[in-house]
């Protein structure tokens, strides 16, 4: 038999706690399947909004927020552990530094070196942020059972595609042309909203129905034998 302990990151489980933590899995899964919907169907009215490129950023920002944080602290897929909500708010607000940087910062359009440069060190810290919080979301016993390695599963091959694609075009070099640039880029952007659509539905349909116990709960006594 197990018991939780007290702890920072939930407080006392019970059916409020449990009935939180359903609440912030079904709104953090919605607003996934919105944005990866919003990005892969092509007459989405966000494709017609005139702030398109702020809104899907702020439905993803607001989606890992919830399952970073949970809601009244409960429901959190990192189990509030400092590293895990540090590495989903990092790769939350990834994307609001990009649009920063590409409207503020002055920009050479010739420089397409320095271009692909700084677009891929921002792809690298999204990623990097993104693997860290797969990494916790698997060690840290919020999310149950073999669900708990599908982010880091999916992150994974994402970024594994990213790579190649990159190693891909470096290697081609100037031979490529631009219709095959668009479509790898298309490609893989493609996959990763498939994969976020894939979070987001599972996030609805695994949501808790008893109070999540993380790694913390102690031993009180062995079951009978």
């Amino acid at each position: 038999m197990t018991v939780p302990t007290p702890s920072a990151h939930g407080g006392g489980a019970g059916p409020t706690s449990s009935k939180d933590a359903r609440i912030a899995w079904v709104i953090g899964g919605s607003l996934l399947v919105v944005h990866a919907v919003l990005v892969l169907w092509p007459s989405s009215p966000a494709i017609h909004m005139p702030h398109a490129g702020v809104v899907l950023p702020l439905i993803w920002a607001a989606a890992l927020t919830i399952f970073a944080l949970g809601v009244r602290r409960q429901g959190s897929v990192v189990a509030r552990r400092p590293v895990g909500v540090i590495a989903l708010m990092v790769a939350a607000l990834e994307p609001f530094l990009s649009i920063l940087i590409w409207n503020v910062v002055p920009m050479d359009a010739a420089d397409r070196q320095l271009t692909v440069m700084l677009g891929t060190s921002l792809q690298v810290l999204s990623l990097a942020a993104l693997v860290v919080a797969g990494v916790v979301i698997a060690q840290a016993g919020a999310v149950p059972g073999r669900l708990r390695w599908v982010p880091l599963i999916v992150i994974g091959v994402a970024g594994g595609m990213q790579v190649l694609a990159h190693v891909w075009v470096t290697a081609v070099g100037a031979g490529i042309g631009q219709g095959e640039l668009i479509a790898l880029t298309f490609g893989t952007a493609a996959f990763d909203t498939l994969g976020t659509l894939l979070l987001g539905i599972l996030a609805i349909g695994s949501t808790p129905r008893e109070p999540v116990q993380p790694d913390d709960a102690v031993q009180v006594y062995p079951p009978a034998s």
